[in-house]
């Protein structure tokens, strides 16, 4: 009876037993198969991101990935470095061939009007002048630094375009008793002024 027993016990082994002993119980077909990602991605060369005017500093950086299995993560890295906003941050999958180092940019001398004379040296703007300040004011959206300036004279508003960051454009208008110097700016700045031998020297930053 007994051998009755596990011959039946055999014969249902057989029965279950795969027509193929090797294959794996788990293969590349019905492993780690996302749904998520039978996307078509084309692949990262390069790519440029511009920051907003009000970056100064760069804390840190953050991607979100998408993995083999389908599951999200996130990577972070410390920068904790001082960027400079009109330039572009690049991301590269791919060698990149970085630019020569860029020219001295000279500063730039502006004349105006016989009486007034602006020195334009990166960040920093002189208005070369022995009239008194009047007054200073600020204003935002767009960013403008406007300086009234005593002088009786007369003479028709004066605007000159500017293509040296951060200052986009130079208004000079006539107020009667004062004239105003408006400073256009490209983004959002703070910025400083100070009275020297010279006149008025504003620096942004």
């Amino acid at each position: 009876m007994k051998k009755i027993i596990v011959a039946f016990i055999f014969l249902g082994l057989v029965l279950l037993a795969r027509d193929n002993p090797f294959k794996p119980v788990v293969s590349s077909h019905n492993f780690g198969k996302a749904t998520n990602i039978l996307k078509e991605y084309k692949p990262l060369k390069v790519e440029k991101f511009k920051l907003p005017s009000p970056s100064r500093v760069l804390k840190k950086v953050k991607f979100e990935i998408l993995n083999v299995d389908g599951s999200m993560s996130e990577v972070s890295f410390d920068v904790d470095k001082k960027v400079d906003w009109h330039q572009d941050i690049i991301l590269s999958n791919t060698p990149i061939k970085f630019e020569k180092k860029p020219k001295k940019v000279e500063p730039m001398l502006l004349k105006p009007f016989k009486f007034l004379t602006i020195l334009i040296d990166k960040n920093r703007l002189l208005i070369k002048t022995k009239d008194s300040l009047i007054r200073e004011l600020f204003f935002s959206k767009p960013y403008k630094i406007a300086l009234d300036l005593k002088r009786d004279v007369l003479f028709y508003t004066k605007t000159i375009k500017l293509s040296k960051a951060p200052f986009a454009k130079i208004t000079i208008g006539n107020h009667g008793k004062f004239y105003r110097v408006v400073l256009a700016l490209d983004g959002k700045y703070h910025y400083r002024l100070k009275k020297n031998s010279n006149g008025y020297l504003i620096e942004l930053f």
